[in-house]
């Protein structure tokens, strides 16, 4: 697993500024467009981005107090765990294979919310938001436990 844990960024507009200066103002990625809009969201429900590639994480943005609350130690497992979950999601299955291509597997969890977004069988984004604004997540709650 890549040792590149600790985030680089403060805020996930210093995110998207380093997408465009890593790619252009024309490259306007996926992954630019998903942080721009995370960030036109509400920044402050977002706990963590990533990016992988194989076992390889570059975490991009994470909260201050997430990171506060977990050591080094505790992150590195943590973003393990994420990838392994996010690597062991085929993006194409034979059996739904009517249904189209794999775009997210979201878990839900008391308090978090994560999201991987696969981009082929080896590489994709992974986002972790806070519960608490997720009306879906609690509609089906309530509804469903």
């Amino acid at each position: 697993m890549d040792d590149h844990h600790d985030a680089e960024h403060e805020t996930l507009s210093d995110v998207e500024a380093d997408l465009a200066d890593d790619f252009g103002e024309e490259g306007d990625t996926p992954l630019r467009q998903f942080v721009r809009s995370l960030r036109d969201l509400d920044e402050a429900d977002v706990r963590a981005v990533g990016q992988y590639d194989g076992e390889a994480f570059e975490l991009l943005y994470l909260r201050e107090d997430i990171e506060d609350a977990l050591g080094p130690d505790a992150r590195t497992e943590r973003v393990k765990t994420l990838v392994m979950k996010a690597l062991g999601e085929p993006v194409n299955e034979p059996e739904l294979d009517g249904y189209g291509d794999l775009n997210a597997v979201i878990r839900w969890f008391d308090e978090v919310v994560v999201a991987i977004y696969p981009h082929d069988e080896w590489s994709g984004a992974i986002a972790t938001f806070d519960r608490a604004n997720s009306p879906l997540v609690d509609l089906a709650s309530k509804h469903l436990s």
